[in-house]
């Protein structure tokens, strides 16, 4: 078994090399022409060798077919149907474990589900929100309620409820629950909202750009327009609530200020949101990890460099003017930013 997790680490790991292998040598800007489909080793044989994995999803869960996730096959399960919408970029040790987890965890609950892992191929920086807006509008026809979900977040606590949020946003990863942030305001993590409410508000920003802020201004929106977070009243195992599997020494967060990005968003974006997330759609996968499915769907995001030039990465700066540089500065680690209307 473990020889069989070593091969499939090494075939996604060559997919990776492969694919930035070939960007860089011929020259591209963006990463958007590689997708998961055209690396050397086929869907095909990851999935042969996923699946033949056993050890992270809890096998003495009765898995359900996949058409018992149809509205009214079943009506034992809840008949509500949550998109689980995953931004995703470089976490593949993150996804193998993420996806059989929260799928036998989302069965036990009997909780419809979908998993979207929506994978930005772009060569910007990191934009979670904005992959949210794109994950929203591909759930929105086949799912009434979504779960922002950070792959690296795995409930342990089974009493979490993951039900449809009718009187409001719930969020799930609460100050006190999540293993990191604790800041009255924060609602990152795992937040459900209803479709209506998240049309409501347009979505979400963006303008954010590497890691973090994104969720306080999301926070701003919900508030303007009236619409109260709900947290959990009844879970007792405080910090030990979730699993936190990302590994700040290997894949330290993007968490840089350029530019003039620290004033540009500090304040409520009411430009950009669910409307204006326009998208290239690269490749769309239908994956099964032990036994799980997914949908793998590659991305391409658009920036405009002359109103968010923060978007680009540091070696890419050269491509706007010097004079508005400013020096970098991290973002604290679980304090709440200062935020304006």
């Amino acid at each position: 078994m473990a020889r069989k997790l070593s091969i499939l680490k090494c075939l996604i790991l060559c997919c990776i090399v492969y694919a930035l292998g070939v960007t860089f040598m011929l020259g591209f800007y963006s990463l958007s022409a590689v997708n998961i489909n055209s690396c050397p080793c086929p869907e095909t044989i990851i999935n042969k060798h996923v699946q033949s994995r056993s050890h992270l999803a809890d096998q003495s869960a009765a898995e359900p077919r996949k058409d018992n996730f149809s509205k009214g096959d079943n009506t034992s399960w809840d008949q509500h149907k949550l998109g689980v919408i995953v931004p995703f970029r470089d976490r593949i040790e993150e996804l193998v474990q993420f996806v059989p987890y929260i799928h036998s965890y989302f069965s036990r609950k009997k909780v419809r589900h979908k998993i979207y892992v929506i994978n930005q191929m772009d060569n910007f920086r990191f934009n979670r929100a904005y992959l949210i807006n794109v994950g929203f509008q591909l759930s929105y026809n086949e799912c009434d309620y979504i779960a922002m979900h950070d792959v690296d977040l795995l409930p342990l606590n089974m009493n979490l409820n993951y039900s449809y949020p009718d009187k409001g946003p719930f969020h799930v990863s609460a100050p006190g629950l999540h293993p990191v942030y604790n800041y009255p305001t924060f609602i990152g993590g795992i937040l459900l909202i209803n479709n209506k409410h998240f049309e409501m508000i347009n979505g979400m920003s963006n303008r954010y750009w590497g890691w973090g802020r994104e969720d306080d201004e999301l926070h701003v929106r919900l508030k303007k327009a009236g619409l109260t977070v709900l947290r959990p009243n009844n879970i007792t195992t405080g910090k030990q609530t979730f699993k936190h599997v990302h590994n700040t020494r290997n894949k330290p967060r993007d968490n840089k200020r350029y530019f003039d990005q620290s004033s540009k968003t500090s304040r409520m974006d009411r430009e950009t949101g669910l409307k204006t997330a326009k998208y290239d759609m690269i490749s769309t996968s239908s994956l099964v990890i032990d036994g799980a499915p997914a949908e793998f769907i590659n991305v391409k995001l658009y920036c405009d460099i002359q109103k968010t030039p923060w978007c680009l990465k540091p070696q890419d700066h050269h491509l706007v003017s010097k004079s508005t540089m400013v020096v970098p500065k991290p973002l604290p680690q679980g304090k709440e930013p200062p935020k304006k209307d």
